[in-house]
């Protein structure tokens, strides 16, 4: 007996010391040999979020207790090697397989997605046949492998699975004729290549034989119906898949009876239409066959009806005429019916009896009302998915009421409507239900008794009311309810204490969310943009979560998230639009938390004091967005990324940080977006940020502070696509590194800085920009030519600087450029001829310049996308080009030129036109009728030419004018009494846009230009923000005369109104005082008679009045309200008023007849000698005139820029006599 105990102990202990406590030396050794070539090899693949895989060294030196190892227990040897995605080499390279010839017990060796062209010479997989004789399977899908490899693999006799999937081949296999070492093959994954044949692989002469292969998988390649033929000897073979080849037209079914044995063939994505002989397929074994994606018609199914044993058919049917007929398939348990249109109801007898039917999927089909009880009596039918049946002819939804056996009801996207009937109640035993993306609406209580639930999606609808039905089920493990109109609190949720997924998202509820508490179970939680509210107390006990959505709700958050701390698995948190606050608790208390983060977002709003202590134990962080949160931080928080060495995305925007911007100490190669823009960091950036940040792809370090030069490092960063400066003070030139080595940088944004020198030298790669803004610099030399070369280029923005030379002819050829913006700098010259190739651009912008000639044809190429033109202050001349018409222009700035002729009939079918603008030319002739075609006109700005002839009644057809600017012009006649004026609540801007690489930049650009307009006799510029404030008339100085009649209803929100200089008669209208936002009246010089109405002392807007020079009588207005603010000479020059405001006693006033009138040919000037004023005039004039030209004659520069503004100063003197003297010198403009 004692013998007996003691072999058994010997046993055991003989078998404990077999055990392995790692791999073997030697192999642990082979496996660093590989290293080399599959770096990864002792590295975890993490899924990351939206980033793909990211790879984690392994924390063990046991190599049999990696992922990508397996060893035997027992031996210790290794059996398994996964070294999948474990190359970071992106370039084809070639294998030494004999490498592997150490681990002699491996029985599965994975490969793929390696970039693997082949094996080296003599050191292929042929090496392995000797040793690795336990190798079954082996994986080299997703590499450059081509049909060589073959009489390499040709000796691995003991394989039984291989996969060659999405590599080269061809079908023009190389293999050896007597070799049958693939005897023992069960499985071969062929799909993904571009092979047309299968060469001699299968035939018995000449290939290998492959009795034993029951799996060939043969997808996406370039098969015809001949490869049947080649299959006849696979007599074992179970599953065969040619999907998605280019099979077409019918089968011969002689070939594919061949393959008795049978149970699995997918065709689908194919162009086969039928089977020859029609009731010819004789493969009784088939159990799964998809026919789908192909051209088959009803008549498809007699073909089918020989499959007795089939169970499962997946086949789409867009000729059905009428419904299919599926009698004899009374076996079949899933069927995947795709496009089936039937325009009429059936009968039950009429119907397909598919009893035994377990699964049905109806996709893309438009089927009769009564559908349901047609395919049925579906007594068995367990699932049931139907999405885009046509929602117009829908079923009734009583008829899914019958399906009571029922547990998977799926019928998302059909445009259903209505509430759910209450017979849903009957569907005791659903455990899945989807009704997302319809237009269900009211309340769900019928829902109520569906105990046996797991997963309920209601997500995009529009069901309302609270959500109290839930309460009952309590087995939900995911419930979506996102994007409805649900409201009230979520106090049903309490009982739900299996859910594992919770969507709420965009609905209406609100209250506190203490009810969450109870979930202990949720891993996915998404309360976001609802109206809940208080402290977020209540996650505290989530601890499974693992992602988390509050954002857009009104909750309150410490910036410390000291809240979630015991959260150890919470990976994802968005809280984004919520009241940030800073943690007065953990100023005295910190403790660190237990989660590791992947992402946060913590985006708006609020200050939350300092930056927040709990990022010191993160390290795990990929993505970081914290913009628009007020931290108390004075430097930037470089250890971030030096903790964090797998962080791609850092977003600080406008966070109030300040002090120096630091980059981490050691090359950081995860980090591709990094936004501080709109901070105040100050100083330099450092020299070296290139080095140490050489992958980002974004950079944004806009509306700071920055200094010095822009360091040349910035060429380092190759993968640089999106670099953002502006609003800074650089200095210096661009660096011609970065011009030189950024070939990738597609957004160039340089504006508003100190830079300047030459915007690029000759040596450019920077093909590929899409956006150049350099606006609001000190710029110098001509636009670069290089620029030519950049053909995708969309905004080209260089005004605001100093360059000089004529506008390059390549503008013209820029086929995708939609902004031109190289205003306000020195060029000069015409603008360029040609025919033109910018058919794409919208906003043109070439004022405050020295451009002159006439406006070539070549802008008639942008007759179709223009929708703003601007050039103005040039000295432009003629007539614009014949063949321009620009029908969707929106904003015309033409102002300060010296164009000629008519108003253009260019603008005459510009329907979309707000903004047209030709003051200060020589434009003559009437002002055309067509002018009522601008429906949308806003701003009307004719000021300063030769206009003649009436005001035309068509501008009282245009309901949205807001300013109005006809002044010194010839008009004459009486004022149009229908004008309509008031002021647009907000100006359009003409915006262009283009998204980036970057999903969440999108670039909104329109060009800001002012509008002179005079108001309180001066002139204003107003730009876009002020303008929507704005309403005005004015016709001064013209020959208007006549009565002021406006009707008042028109112009009500009336802000400005000048009629000055004119010959208007008849007395000052009193309804004026009903004008209660007026703030600007001029009706001096003309010849209007009567009191001044003392109503206008209820303006209390109104700032400036002048009726000066007219024939008024009677007493001046007490001085009370606003008029209280305007003394004599608002009133001087009426010789009928009296009042203390004119030094004149009412009692002794004369009482005029008539209007005065001049007597003879003598003219009355008033108290003025006008012999000596103009003898003195002239003399003054002349002297200045003397002046100017001895400085012009000695410098040839001024002389030019002098002849560009002279119009504008003559002008500018002339009308300031004008203003100032009596009405007999308000003649009009040049």
């Amino acid at each position: 007996m004692e013998l007996k105990w003691l072999a058994m102990v010997l046993v055991v202990l003989s078998l404990g010391a077999g055990l392995c406590d790692g791999c073997l030396e030697e192999e642990r050794f082979a496996l660093f040999q590989l290293k080399p070539f599959f770096e990864f090899i002792n590295y975890k693949l993490i899924q990351a979020n939206n980033f793909g895989l990211n790879p984690k060294k392994e924390s063990s030196s046991n190599c049999c207790e990696w992922e990508r190892v397996e060893c035997n227990p027992i031996t210790g040897r290794v059996t398994h090697l996964f070294l999948d995605y474990s190359s970071s080499n992106k370039m084809q390279w070639y294998l030494n397989a004999s490498l592997f010839l150490p681990f002699e017990e491996l029985q599965n060796l994975s490969l793929n997605r390696n970039f693997i062209g082949g094996c080296i010479a003599n050191q292929g997989f042929e090496r392995l046949s000797s040793k690795l004789d336990k190798l079954e399977n082996l994986d080299l899908s997703e590499n450059h492998f081509n049909d060589s490899i073959l009489t390499s693999l040709s000796e691995l006799s003991s394989l039984k699975s291989l996969n060659l999937e999405y590599n080269l081949f061809t079908g023009l296999n190389p293999t050896n004729e007597s070799n049958n070492n693939w005897m023992n093959l069960k499985e071969l994954y062929l799909g993904g290549n571009e092979m047309k044949s299968l060469g001699s692989l299968f035939h018995e002469k000449e290939g290998m034989k492959l009795n034993k292969l029951e799996v060939l998988s043969l997808p996406g390649n370039l098969f015809n119906n001949s490869i049947f033929s080649s299959l006849a000897e696979l007599s074992n073979l179970k599953s065969l898949d040619l999907s998605d080849n280019e099979l077409e037209g019918p089968i011969y079914t002689k070939d594919l009876n061949a393959l008795s044995n049978l149970e699995e063939l997918f065709l689908s994505g194919n162009e086969v239409n039928g089977f020859i002989p029609s009731q010819g397929l004789r493969l009784m074994n088939l159990k799964v066959l998809n026919l789908s994606a192909n051209g088959f018609n009803n008549s498809i199914m007699s073909s089918l009806a020989t499959l007795s044993n089939l169970k499962t058919l997946s086949i789409d049917i867009y000729q059905c005429n009428g419904l299919i007929d599926m009698k004899e398939f009374t076996s079949l348990k899933r069927l995947e019916l795709r496009g089936c249109k039937v325009n009429k109801n059936l009968t039950r007898q009429e119907g397909l009896n598919l009893r035994s039917l377990e699964e049905l999927e109806l996709d893309e089909s438009s089927l009769p009302s009564n559908f349901i009880q047609v395919f049925g009596p579906l007594i068995s039918l367990k699932k049931l998915r139907a999405h885009g049946i046509d929602g117009n002819n829908a079923p009734p939804m009583h008829d899914f009421c019958e399906l009571i056996n029922l547990q998977e009801l799926d019928i998302k996207e059909n445009n259903l409507k209505g509430s759910l009937p209450m017979c849903f109640s009957n569907l005791t035993s659903l455990k899945t239900l989807s009704l997302s993306y319809n237009q269900f609406s009211g309340n769900i209580s019928a829902l109520m008794s569906l105990t046996l639930l797991e997963s309920l999606n209601l997500s995009s609808n529009q069901f309302s009311e609270n959500i109290s039905a839930l309460k009952s089920l309590t087995l939900l493990e995911s419930l979506d309810l996102s994007s409805n109109q649900f409201s009230g609190n979520i106090s049903a949720l309490e009982s739900l204490t299996l859910l594992e997924s919770l969507v709420l998202s965009s609905n209406q509820f609100s209250g506190n969310i203490s009810a969450l508490k109870s979930l202990m179970l949720l891993e996915s939680l998404d309360l976001s943009s609802n109206q809940f509210f208080g402290n977020i107390s209540a996650l505290e006990s989530l601890t499974s979560l693992r992602s988390l959505d509050i954002s857009n709700n009104k909750f309150h958050i410490p910036s410390s998230l000291r809240l979630l701390f015991n959260l150890s698995k919470l990976k994802f948190l968005y809280a984004d639009n919520n009241t940030i606050h800073a943690d007065d608790h953990e100023m005295s208390h910190f403790s660190a938390p237990r989660f590791q983060l992947s992402s946060i977002s913590l985006s708006c709003c609020g200050s939350g004091g300092s930056f927040p202590k709990f990022f010191y134990h993160q390290s795990e962080l990929e993505k970081v967005y914290l913009s628009n949160i007020y931290f108390k931080v004075d430097r930037f928080p470089f250890w971030l990324l030096e903790n964090n060495t797998k962080l791609g995305i850092l977003d600080l925007m406008n966070c109030s940080l300040s002090g120096p911007f630091q980059v981490p100490s050691h090359v950081h190669f995860a980090l591709s977006y990094l936004d501080i823009s709109n901070n105040a960091f100050g100083g330099n950036i450092p020299v070296r940020i290139g080095a140490r940040l050489p992958f980002l792809g974004y950079l944004n370090m806009s509306k700071n502070c920055f200094n010095g030069t822009i360091p040349s490092s910035f060429g380092d960063m190759s993968s640089l696509q999106v670099l953002d400066l502006s609003n800074n003070q650089f200095s210096g030139q661009i660096p011609e590194h970065m011009a030189m080595g950024c070939s990738l940088l597609r957004f160039l944004i340089l504006s508003n800085n100190k830079l300047q020198g030459s915007i690029f030298s000759g040596n450019f790669i920077l093909t590929r920009l899409v956006v150049l803004e350099l606006n609001g610099n000190n710029f110098t030399g001509m636009i670069p030519n290089v620029l030519a070369n950049c053909s995708d280029l969309y905004i080209l923005d260089l005004s605001n600087n100093s360059i000089y030379g004529e506008v390059p002819s390549w503008i013209w050829n820029m086929s995708e450029l939609a902004a031109l913006d190289v205003s306000m700098n020195q060029l000069f010259g015409r603008l360029p001829q040609g025919r033109g190739y910018a058919l794409n651009l919208e906003q043109v912008s070439m004022a405050d310049n020295q451009l002159n000639g006439s406006i070539p044809r070549a802008i008639c190429s942008l007759n179709l996308k223009l929708k703003f033109l601007d050039l103005s202050m040039n000295s432009l001349s003629g007539a614009l080009p014949s063949c321009f018409k620009p029908v969707s222009v929106r904003e015309v700035h033409l102002s300060k030129n010296m164009l000629q002729g008519a108003l253009p009939n260019a603008f005459c079918d510009s329907s979309s036109l707000v903004i047209l603008d030709f003051s200060y030319n020589h434009l003559k002739g009437n002002i055309p009728n067509w002018i009522s075609n601008l429906s949308d006109l806003s701003y009307l700005l004719l000021k300063g030419n030769h206009f003649g002839g009436e005001i035309p009644i068509q501008l009282c057809k245009l309901d949205h004018l807001s300013l109005i600017d006809l002044s010194q012009n010839n008009l004459s006649g009486g004022i149009p009494s229908c004008l309509k004026v008031s002021a647009l609540s907000y100006v359009p801007e003409q915006y262009i846009w283009h998204q980036s690489i970057y999903s969440n930049m999108i670039i909104l650009r329109s060009i800001e230009v002012s509008i002179e307009y005079t108001i309180k006799s001066r002139s204003y510029n107003y730009k876009r923000r002020m303008l929507q404030y704005m309403s005005g008339i004015d016709l001064s100085c013209n020959k208007l005369t006549g009565e002021i009649s406006f009707e008042i209803k028109n112009i009500m929100k009336l802000l400005t109104l000048n009629l000055s200089h004119n010959n208007l008669t008849g007395p000052v209208p009193r309804a004026f005082s009903n004008l209660m936002d007026m703030e600007s009246l001029d009706l001096s010089y003309n010849n209007l008679i009567g009191n001044i109405p003392a109503e206008f002392a209820l303006l209390h807007f109104l700032e400036y009045f002048n009726v000066s020079y007219n024939n008024l009588s009677g007493k001046t207005p007490e001085r009370i309200g606003q008029l209280g603010a305007f003394d004599e000479s608002n009133y001087v020059g009426n010789p009928f008023l009296c009042g203390s405001l004119v030094g004149k006693n009412c009692s002794s006033a004369e009482t005029p007849l008539t209007p005065k009138a001049s007597v003879g040919n003598k003219e009355d000037y008033g108290f003025i000698d006008m012999v000596a004023f103009y003898a003195s005039f002239f003399a003054c004039y002349v002297m200045v005139l003397l002046c100017i030209a001895a400085v012009l004659y000695i410098n040839p520069y001024w002389r030019q820029a002098w002849f560009y503004y002279i119009q504008m100063a003559v002008d500018s003197c002339y009308y300031f006599v004008v203003d100032n003297f009596p009405r007999n010198f308000c003649s009009r403009n040049m």
